[in-house]
């Protein structure tokens, strides 16, 4: 993953079932902007272990479950718009 919150933003390619965030809302920083899509991109890995997680990492998997919700509000507040 990428660390530099302008390699986040210029390598940012929409995930298969999540949000095309490429655009940027106008009143999010450049730093929270890539903030979220390191979120995307961080949700979209962990998402190729969810059914592993689920089983034997039961409080892991209630963690992202949670930290899902918490990204899914913050995309819904700023792209309510955009998309």
């Amino acid at each position: 993953m990428y660390t530099n919150q302008n390699e986040i933003i210029d390598n940012y390619k929409p995930h298969p079932g999540f949000f095309d965030l490429s655009v940027k809302p106008k009143d999010l920083t450049k730093a929270k902007y890539a903030k979220v899509l390191n979120a995307q991109n961080f949700l979209a890995e962990q998402g190729k272990n969810i059914d592993y997680l689920a089983k034997f990492e039961p409080t892991r998997y209630e963690d992202l479950k949670e930290y899902s919700a918490m990204y899914q509000a913050i995309v819904f507040k700023y792209w309510e718009e955009v998309n």
